[in-house]
């Protein structure tokens, strides 16, 4: 982020925080509280949002070198992810052309030059090709042109690796409009310069809330002084954040007590992460969280109406990774994970209540206008 925009996000902050005011909307906000539980709703959710929109499913830094790979199935689909041995990225369904078995079933790994279905040993190389039938003089006749694996629309871009997560017919591209998806807050996110991150690590937790009320949790800091008065919450002001919307996409930094303390600093000195951290919300279900020394990405996935997986990963340039000793890392680690607990904890309650009758909607205040413009751009696109 360029030094001016740093500067005017810290004195828009220290204004609020001088004058105790707060980043509000013009009102307040709704959204119907069946659409945390309803069946059909949430089969539309899962049709729309997680198979025709991108989605985050893994990282440069798993995929750096031909043979890498990855697989993801926390879309419903199961989804594999190569470096070619020409440098390409490539996805596919993870689904033998034969009879329809997983063909990987290892998270990740490296050094490969094909896979093998462990069912009855077809192979296909790091193109997706079928290029090994078992016994395939007495398979019988079979186009093996038209049988590789069924290739899925992929791109990477600022360390982060998208894939739309539908099967592409037969002369449909493979390339990813990833600029069009980002929309103006492609070139923000590119200066952040994540390519080269390595992935600390990456946590598996299944709330028992559902996938959007999970992102709810990460659009405002209203329930700090309350939820985390014991965890994350002594390094903030209480609720002073900025917010922005940028299409589908929003992004609010959250101010840090440090802030008080940089009005006598020269303004060229001031850098935002110093005092802030700043969130990113990437429809319809990603959220980075940049601090001064590393990246907290976030993705929640359907599991159920009432059920979701998010994905809680740690991003750290190797650069900076190698000044601290690992404690500091598993610390920070811990304290993320920490909140998290906290956060679903009450999630759950909120999700049994959903359907006690005791609420037709979830009343958005006019300082949590991120859930109000999230819950708006979703009903949009099932629309």
């Amino acid at each position: 982020m360029k030094q001016v925009d740093q500067v005017a996000w810290l004195e828009r902050m220290l204004g609020m925080a001088r004058s105790n005011t707060r980043d509000d909307a013009p009102g307040l906000t709704y959204t119907a509280v069946e659409e945390y539980f309803d069946r059909a709703r949430y089969d539309r959710e899962v049709e729309v949002l997680f198979r025709r929109h991108p989605v985050v499913v893994g990282f440069s830094a798993q995929l750096r070198k031909p043979g890498d790979f990855l697989t993801h199935n926390e879309t419903g689909q199961a989804i594999l992810v190569t470096r070619g041995l020409d440098g390409k990225l490539r996805a596919f369904l993870n689904v033998c052309r034969h009879r329809s078995a997983t063909v990987e079933a290892k998270a990740c790994g490296s050094g490969k030059r094909a896979f093998v279905c462990p069912y009855h040993g077809w192979s296909y190389d790091l193109t997706g090709r079928l290029v090994g039938i078992t016994d395939g003089a007495w398979f019988g006749e079979i186009d093996r042109g038209a049988h590789g694996l069924r290739p899925l629309a992929v791109a990477e871009r600022c360390g982060l690796v998208w894939v739309k997560p539908s099967a592409l017919e037969a002369g449909e591209s493979a390339e990813l409009d990833i600029d069009a998806y980002l929309g103006p807050m492609g070139p923000e996110l590119e200066a952040w310069s994540m390519e080269g991150w390595d992935v600390h690590s990456s946590v598996p937790i299944r709330p028992h809330m559902n996938w959007k009320l999970v992102v709810d949790t990460f659009l405002e800091l209203y329930h700090f002084r309350y939820l985390h008065g014991a965890s994350v919450a002594p390094l903030f002001l209480d609720n002073i954040t900025t917010h922005e919307r940028r299409d589908r996409h929003s992004r609010f930094a959250a101010a840090k007590k440090t802030l008080m303390e940089i009005e006598s600093q020269p303004r060229e000195s001031w850098r935002l992460l110093d005092h802030a951290v700043v969130l990113y919300t990437l429809f319809p279900n990603t959220v980075l969280a940049y601090t001064a020394d590393h990246c907290g990405v976030f993705t929640s996935f359907p599991v159920s109406p009432d059920e979701s997986l998010i994905n809680v990963s740690i991003l750290v340039d190797p650069e900076v990774r190698s000044t601290r000793p690992e404690s500091y890392w598993k610390t920070n680690q811990e304290l993320i994970l920490s909140a998290l607990a906290e956060d679903f904890a009450v999630g759950a309650t909120i999700q049994a209540n959903f359907r006690s009758g005791a609420n037709k909607v979830q009343t958005f205040g006019k300082f949590e206008k991120a859930l109000g413009w999230y819950h708006h751009d979703i009903n949009a696109a099932l629309s």
